[in-house]
């Protein structure tokens, strides 16, 4: 279970996917002619699904990841997406092309993998036509699935093998942009206008607990520490965890806020 290979990632989040498009057709309202940019696209399924919606003229993608953007271009290319590696938080990354292109740009689950913030959004804000929109989904520290991480790294079965793990389940959580849960300046001092920003509530139903297990897989760091031949184990202590601070129900469900 490698979480950093592209092939795994892909088939074990369906989690991301499925509340990445709720989030954008609630959202989003697509017009003709779109240009759009997904920040932080992985393996390309969000650029796909964005590239089939009425009115979207063209998608492009970038990924830090060569491995993950060689996959999404292998994978999940189409006529009308282009899919290109760039560190959204180093300008000198960003095509010079890539300027006041775009009529829209998502942010889907990534800025809380960022650690210098505002020079991200700064480069997003720059990619932006004038009056373009912009959706940003991100993990804070009051979710959850965040608690569960650091509980499982100080867990005497597993803290000798997690000496040297960061406990965060993300590196930069994103609370330093949500401030008082509600509001952002430094969304604001990046040059956006802020129209609505707030902690969401989110379900999601699992259709058995291998899926859950493969899901968590892709999303926690931990197992790279971990013998495979324990995977399953930690796996499952992973799920009493998440069932003890009521992140999952007893038919696989998560409710939490992001």
């Amino acid at each position: 279970m490698d979480s950093t290979k592209p092939e795994f990632y892909s088939q074990n989040s369906s989690l991301q996917h499925d509340l990445g498009v709720e989030l954008l057709q609630q959202y989003m309202r697509w017009e003709e002619g779109d240009t759009v940019l997904d920040a932080g696209c992985g393996t390309g399924e969000i650029c796909k699904y964005i590239s089939q919606q009425p009115g979207v003229a063209s998608v492009w993608g970038l990924d830090v990841s060569p491995d993950f953007v060689r996959y999404a271009s292998q994978h999940n290319s189409s006529p009308n997406v282009l899919y290109d590696v760039s560190d959204i938080s180093d300008a000198s990354t960003i095509k010079p092309e890539l300027q006041g292109t775009f009529s829209k740009v998502v942010s889907l689950q990534v800025l809380h993998w960022v650690q210098d913030k505002a020079a991200a959004l700064k480069v997003l804000h720059s990619c932006l036509k004038p009056r373009g929109e912009i959706l940003l989904w991100f993990c804070t520290d009051v979710s959850k699935i965040c608690q569960i991480s650091p509980g499982l790294a100080s867990h005497p079965k597993w803290k000798n093998y997690l000496k040297d793990f960061q406990p965060n389940l993300f590196p930069w959580p994103s609370s330093d942009i949500v401030k008082e849960r509600h509001s952002s300046h430094l969304l604001e001092e990046c040059g956006f206008e802020v129209l609505s920003c707030h902690l969401k509530k989110l379900q999601y139903s699992f259709t058995c607990q291998e899926q859950w297990k493969k899901s968590m897989s892709a999303l926690l760091r931990h197992l790279c520490y971990i013998p495979e031949d324990k995977h399953e184990e930690f796996l499952n202590d992973a799920e009493k965890m998440a069932r003890d601070v009521r992140l999952l129900s007893g038919d696989f469900k998560i409710t939490d806020g992001f």
